[in-house]
């Protein structure tokens, strides 16, 4: 654990140091506020600080509401230490932000107890941090193929729209369907057929740029969003993805031949059409696609 001490009292600073030592953690230790607030600022800032009152520059309570003052993720945990033990500044020091209160001259027990203490809290909110994250991502992407969820989708092909518009840009959004789906999981079982989903979002994300949208509308349903400056581009794009597909090593227990159907919806920077609508486009396209024998891509308008 990375631990912060700025004290001006050269004994009170050197007894926190030799006994935070024995803790193993990583010690970062100054004289002033200024010194202090150069650590806390750092890409790696301190898990724990211990603040002195009274010091040059800016005091400890300064600090510890700077801190508060800044949302991050993994706020550190604050002790104040001061020689003055009266409730009025031991409550000003909690309202401020502080966690908690150290008095002068420090006792090594009480210090390990308090120690003790942060240690465990920051356990306890690192493992809330890391839950919400999860849950986060949960909200927003898909757990099998970790492409993002028809929701998240939905809001990125939004976005998309409007990117388009300011920079007068089409914007290409396809529906993909792979194709005989139903026949994949129903002959090779749906382990192997949750395999093919997650190799064939593999694959389509490496041909497309980081920027472009891709998401998993629904079963084997994906939705893809392109801005595009010219049309010929949209074919050339969604070509490459039906080739790539056609040509994927699908060898898990045995091969198993893969294909896409593509229906395409072209979006002109004048249209300022919905959502729904340039899907329920692009579903009517795919529709087409498989109607003229799977492994087509069809464009609307021509």
């Amino acid at each position: 654990m990375k631990v912060l001490i700025a004290d001006d009292d050269e004994v009170s600073r050197l007894t926190l140091s030799s006994l935070l030592k024995g803790y193993g953690c990583e010690l970062h230790v100054t004289k002033d506020g200024h010194e202090a607030m150069a650590v806390i600022n750092q890409t790696e800032a301190p898990e724990l600080i211990f603040l002195d009152w009274n010091m040059p520059g800016i005091n400890g309570v300064e600090i510890t509401s700077l801190i508060r003052q800044n949302l991050i993720d993994s706020p550190p945990y604050v002790i104040i230490v001061s020689s003055n033990n009266k409730k009025e500044q031991i409550i000003e020091a909690l309202a401020a932000g502080a966690d908690d209160f150290i008095t002068k001259p420090i006792d090594g027990l009480f210090l390990k107890a308090k120690y003790a203490v942060a240690e465990r809290i920051l356990r306890v909110q690192d493992r809330l941090i890391n839950t919400n994250k999860m849950l986060e991502k949960l909200a927003y992407y898909d757990e099998l193929t970790g492409v993002m969820n028809r929701r998240a989708g939905i809001v990125a092909v939004d976005i998309e729209i409007e990117r388009c518009i300011r920079k007068n840009e089409l914007l290409a959004v396809a529906l993909l369907d792979i194709d005989h789906f139903k026949h994949i999981n129903d002959f090779y079982g749906h382990p192997e057929g949750d395999k093919v989903l997650k190799q064939f979002s593999k694959h389509v994300q490496q041909t497309l740029r980081p920027y472009d949208v891709l998401c998993r509308y629904g079963g084997e349903e994906f939705l893809i969003a392109a801005c595009l400056k010219k049309r010929d581009e949209s074919e050339l794009l969604f070509e490459r993805i039906r080739s790539t597909v056609e040509n994927m090593d699908m060898e898990f227990n045995q091969a198993i031949d893969v294909t896409t159907s593509i229906g395409v919806c072209i979006h002109q920077p004048s249209q300022h059409s919905k959502v729904a609508n340039l899907i329920k486009q692009a579903d009517e396209a795919l529709y087409e696609a498989k109607g003229a024998g799977r492994n087509k891509i069809v464009t609307v308008p021509d």
